[in-house]
């Protein structure tokens, strides 16, 4: 196709309101969580994080899950991730505070992948994208991307930026 003078090539403007940021502590959502507060500075952008606390434990290392005492751990499993994702995302709200840039916390219950993509989804949320990092702390590290990154890559139709 030709350019021709008759051809509008501007672009439409797609003011991004939200930035979702899954969070879990480790050193890849750190990164995009870094990412999403440069970027929501440009566009004037609000940070949701998001802390997804696994309905099972088979996303958790293997280290714990050969711990002798293992079997008694799954009783305060909820509770004790509930604090761990709390603490994750009161860092994150430190940081954009302290970067002039507008943040909420949401704490979810579920696949995590499924979750990230249904919170993104969902209009009432109102995300305009995705930023999160390629892989998190889960019970094996794919090649390329973490099963939760993979996931929400292949099943969002939100802009997704994966961070390194």
């Amino acid at each position: 196709m030709a350019i021709t003078k008759k051809n509008n090539l501007k672009l439409q403007k797609e003011r991004i309101q939200k930035i979702l940021v899954p969070l879990d502590g480790f050193k890849f959502s750190i990164r995009a969580l870094n990412y999403a507060t440069n970027l929501a500075k440009f566009t004037d952008s609000k940070i949701v994080g998001i802390f997804v606390i696994p309905k099972d434990v088979s996303p958790l290392p293997l280290d714990d899950l050969f711990d002798p005492l293992y079997s008694i751990k799954p009783l305060g499993y909820k509770a004790k991730l509930t604090r761990h994702g709390e603490k994750i995302l009161n860092h994150a709200e430190q940081t954009c505070v302290q970067n002039n840039v507008k943040f909420a916390k949401n704490i979810l219950f579920g696949n995590p992948g499924n979750e990230i993509v249904a919170f993104a989804e969902n209009k009432k949320n109102g995300i305009g994208m995705i930023v999160m990092g390629s892989r998190g702390h889960g019970r094996a590290n794919e090649v390329l991307l973490g099963s939760v990154s993979y996931t929400v890559v292949h099943k969002s139709k939100k802009p997704v930026m994966i961070i390194k």
